[in-house]
């Protein structure tokens, strides 16, 4: 059900070419962006509106799939009026939003003028592709999660035509209880008080700490010690890539299912991510593995892996020991990896995956954070067995 919320309301009021709207998770950016966008498109005939995130995948599983929820919510639908190939909607005033990503800056210069643009998560959008778009649109909408300072803060922000405007989850009315839920609990990770959460003295973690000024308070932080850096994003899987197995890490309630594939491409190893859902049965898990290949799984699970197997599934589970976790970093970090663009949970993951700091020297220590792991897991379980020598298995 639509919602008109206080983050929407701010989102109206702001009048600058171009807007800026920095905020923490789920403060209710692009679905406020979003129908403000198609009420401007409804009440002004014949405009282009272009929305664009950093790939096609990320597009699909961000704005559109909003733009579509809320159009239902609003019953404003009209099937035979969205296009799949171009990804576009066709008003009945003959306005048009189109959703697009580009890769390079010269299809960032073809696709041409504009009157209105929206940036979806810009931070990880080039800057070179988006001042192109910019610059071809009278009317940009900008937003992002504030991990660290980026383009828009020593680009857009210090130009006579930026508006800046900052969100939490507070501004979102609609925002789900479960979501609430989880900010309360990383909080309780942050901080002795949550109601002190800010004092200094009050941190019981610096990582958490940091993570809840940027996805709580949206406040620009700075997530070191990301334990990842050694992967490349591609579009697709090459054709002479070769399937070699499966990482499995089992979900259910409240935490997803993840499977990812992974390939062998020349010196390289590819992962492409294939599920990322709660609530999946066994059964409807084995559907998903579509090879006898080995599909390598969370050991903790031996009734699962049972029922995998009668589903006629090559599962298998993972060797652990009391250091396989950090075992299994080191294979990962000593190679050079492909992850495709469609893995954006898994991307997602990379980005936020990062070492712990002892709270009394505030240096980073060798052991990770134990969230944004789960498509990770998967990943790893496969590496630790088919890369992996020489491990001493400590059974307890």
């Amino acid at each position: 059900m639509f919602l008109e919320t206080t983050a929407i309301n701010k989102l109206l009021k702001m009048e600058a070419r171009v807007k800026v709207v920095q905020g923490s998770t789920s403060a209710g950016k692009t679905y406020g962006i979003i129908p403000v966008e198609i009420d401007y498109a409804i009440q002004h005939p014949r405009i282009l509106t272009t929305f664009v995130a950093e790939s096609i995948p990320a597009v699909k599983s961000g704005c559109v799939k909003i733009f579509k929820d809320v159009m239902l919510d609003l019953n404003r639908w009209h099937e035979d009026r969205w296009l799949g190939s171009p990804m576009q909607y066709t008003f009945g005033n003959g306005s048009v939003i189109e959703f697009k990503a580009f890769d390079t800056i010269g299809k960032a210069k073809a696709a041409g003028k504009r009157d209105r643009l929206f940036l979806n998560e810009a931070n990880h959008i080039p800057f070179a592709i988006a001042d192109a778009l910019m610059i071809r649109s009278r009317q940009t909408f900008i937003d992002y999660n504030p991990d660290n300072e980026f383009w828009v803060h020593t680009e857009v922000l210090p130009e006579k035509n930026s508006e800046f405007l900052l969100l939490t989850y507070l501004d979102n009315e609609a925002c789900p209880k479960e979501t609430i839920e989880d900010l309360e609990i990383k909080m309780d990770k942050a901080f002795y008080d949550r109601n002190k959460k800010w004092e200094g003295k009050n941190i019981k973690s610096d990582y958490w700490a940091n993570w809840c000024r940027v996805y709580v308070k949206g406040e620009i932080g700075n997530l070191e010690g990301v334990i990842f850096n050694n992967y490349k994003i591609v579009d697709e899987i090459p054709i002479e890539a070769r399937l070699i197995g499966y990482g499995l890490d089992f979900g259910y309630t409240n935490d997803s299912t993840a499977i990812v594939e992974v390939y062998k491409y020349n010196d390289k190893r590819l992962i492409n991510e294939i599920c990322y859902q709660k609530g999946l049965s066994n059964s409807q898990i084995s559907k998903l593995i579509t090879t006898n290949m080995v599909c390598y799984c969370d050991s903790a699970e031996p009734k699962s892996i049972a029922e995998l197997q009668m589903h006629g599934i090559n599962s298998r589970g993972v060797t652990k020991g009391s250091d396989s976790i950090n075992y299994g970093i080191q294979i990962m970090q000593e190679n050079e990896y492909l992850v495709t663009s469609s893995s954006v949970n898994l991307i997602s993951e990379l980005r936020k995956y990062a070492w712990l700091k002892d709270k009394a020297t505030n240096l980073t220590i060798n052991k990770p954070i134990d969230n944004f792991n789960h498509a990770i897991d998967a990943w790893r379980y496969h590496e630790m067995e088919t890369l992996g020598k020489n491990f001493e298995i400590d059974i307890r």
